[in-house]
């Protein structure tokens, strides 16, 4: 019989290593996919979910509602992309990884070059709402609370920047 995420998460917050990495290999790929269209680089994306992991089992008794362990990954991914953004923002810019180079993700079929391209070409915050909503699978609303902005706000963001992408891809496919 298969446990509940919900108690999983308890018995991670009595300490049990186990079921953190049971909670851990239910969200693994969608916390990687996340972090690797945000960051563009694979070994930044692979520290990205790495440091996020290590914070979120020293601090797993924070959580408040065990049923709200994934947006709480979550959460700490997107804190740590834009602590790697302020990072990168310090630094020589780093070169761009090419999807294809990547195995985790190669069998992905949002993976091709040119939304991959079209993606990087959005804005950090346009990155996080629509990685959010589409690797992370939340809700407008959700991701308003998260990003402590109005819902219809980020509705708008998130519309506009699929229309972007959208227009990219037209221009690209007339090429």
């Amino acid at each position: 019989m298969k446990t509940k995420l919900p108690e999983l998460v308890r018995q991670a917050k009595q300490g049990d290593a186990f079921a953190f990495a049971r909670l851990y290999e239910e969200i693994y790929k969608d916390l990687y996919r996340f972090a690797y269209y945000n960051v563009k680089n694979i070994h930044t994306a692979e520290d990205v979910v790495s440091d996020s992991v290590l914070n979120a089992y020293e601090n797993i008794h924070k959580l408040r509602k065990n049923e709200s362990f994934r947006s709480w990954m979550f959460q700490i991914v997107a804190n740590e992309c834009k602590r790697q953004f302020r990072l990168q923002s310090k630094t020589v810019p780093y070169e761009t990884d090419v999807v294809q180079d990547s195995p985790q993700l190669a069998a992905d079929p949002t993976d091709r070059l040119a939304i991959r391209q079209a993606f990087d070409l959005l804005n950090e915050q346009e990155r996080l709402i629509v990685g959010l909503s589409l690797f992370g699978g939340y809700s407008g609303k959700e991701i308003s609370h998260f990003l402590r902005k109005k819902e219809n706000t980020v509705r708008s963001i998130k519309s506009r920047a699929l229309d972007k992408m959208k227009h990219i891809l037209e221009v690209s496919d007339d090429d």
